[in-house]
């Protein structure tokens, strides 16, 4: 049996903003049966439009290669709802709540695997699969360390929604909901990404920006200012300055982006992390930080945050259902860090190349990246590794469901191989 075991989560909401569903992330949920219920909330892109940051002039235009599948935008809690959904719908799962892991049994012993939650309880399990996010307590615990501080990326970030009545009634801003597309604008170390969600009825918006704040904490609940945000995007497009006199005060979050050094190791016995407890992935989810299960969210850069948190699981699933018994778990999950771990520290090393490249200040070199831009739709190379078709065949064309068969494929099973 296979029990999820969340801290007080009562419901799924309306938590987080929107994310993008890449290639190979739709690839894994459609054979999870999910892809119609994905499909219906949200919205399929054909391209990416490329903005200068002070009059909105159109840089490039970039066709979504489909070649390798859609690319869908969608709300983090319509994803998060239909995982769930599909999840507790099985026979062989249990959803336990109201339930704060504070550590893990390693198995390695002789007392078994398993958690031990606050009040002292114990839960047995055969393996422990740690999705505790970029705070993880039982990354700390595998690695030893006593301290866990996160690198500051230099950038924070505004996550901002806007439903589709507070736009319609501009021309502009209508056809920024209606029409399919994302828009990047880009400027001296800053960029905003935006795009619909949920069939065009809200309209979502990250704004990236250098930070000012002091200290490493990683914060998903700190309030910003309408005004800070108005302030440290002034002179900006004049459409944007439109969008920013919709957004209600109370309404401007913003998040710290750090980063953390790659981990030495991903499993120990029968525990294995997985999503940003072991590769974050800079931009991270807006739960509070005792919640345990936790889907990683769209980094900023390259938009592969939750992609890569789905092929943990797909890999995972495959790596485990290959075994026999219960003592092949560890083999299982040291090949599952084999299968995973190099990929997912190329796609976080990429993001924070991309990020030289969108921040970039004005001058020639700025001036001959736009040059690039403007070849975009003939053919031309796109500086901006979203776009780039040579990082998409890296990124969007990985299957790692058939990476993880083709492994056990040619070892004849997990013992054999490690």
């Amino acid at each position: 049996m296979l029990s999820l075991i969340p801290t007080p989560l009562l419901q799924i909401g309306e938590v987080g903003a929107g994310l993008q569903v890449a290639p190979n992330m739709m690839r894994i949920l459609t054979r999870w049966g999910l892809r119609d219920t994905v499909i219906a909330s949200s919205v399929s892109l054909i391209n990416l439009d490329i903005r200068r940051w002070s009059s909105g002039a159109l840089l490039g235009e970039a066709p979504v290669n489909k070649s390798f599948g859609e690319q869908y935008v969608i709300h983090r809690a319509d994803l998060h709802r239909a995982l769930y959904e599909r999840a507790v719908g099985l026979p062989n799962v249990r959803v336990r709540v109201g339930a704060t892991v504070v550590s893990a049994e390693f198995g390695e012993d002789g007392k078994g695997a398993g958690v031990v939650l606050e009040g002292g309880e114990r839960v047995k399990a055969d393996v422990v699969l740690a999705a505790d996010g970029v705070k993880s307590r039982l990354r700390q615990q595998m690695l030893g360390l006593q301290v866990d501080t996160p690198t500051p990326t230099g950038d924070a970030a505004y996550r901002i929604i806007l439903p589709r009545s507070a736009m319609v009634a501009d021309p502009e801003l209508r056809e920024l909901i209606d029409t399919p597309r994302g828009t990047r604008w880009v400027g001296p170390g800053r960029h905003i990404m935006a795009y619909p969600i949920k069939a065009h009825q809200q309209y979502n918006i990250v704004l990236l920006h250098p930070d000012t704040s002091e200290g490493s904490e990683e914060s998903w609940t700190a309030v910003g200012t309408k005004q800070e945000l108005v302030d440290t995007f002034k002179g900006w497009d004049p459409v944007l300055q439109k969008i920013f006199g919709l957004i209600p005060d109370e309404k401007v979050l913003k998040w710290k982006l750090c980063t953390h050094e790659f981990l030495k190791t991903w499993t120990k016995g029968h525990v294995a992390l997985l999503g940003d407890a072991c590769h974050p992935m800079l931009f991270v989810a807006p739960f509070p930080d005792h919640i345990l299960l936790r889907l990683t969210c769209s980094r900023p850069y390259v938009a592969q945050g939750a992609a890569q948190a789905v092929e943990d699981a797909a890999t995972l699933a495959v790596l485990l259902s290959s075994i026999s018994d219960k003592s092949s778990i560890p083999q299982a999950l040291r090949l599952y860090q084999i299968a995973r771990k190099t990929r997912a520290e190329m796609v976080q090393d990429s993001a924070m190349k991309n990020r030289e490249t969108l921040h970039m200040p004005d001058g020639p070199a700025q001036i001959e990246r736009d040059a690039k831009f403007a070849k975009i739709f003939g053919g031309g190379e796109n500086p901006d590794k979203w776009g780039d078709p040579r990082h998409q065949e890296f990124m969007w064309g990985w299957d790692a469901e058939e990476t993880a068969r083709r492994m056990v494929r040619r070892g004849e099973g997990v013992r054999s191989m490690l």
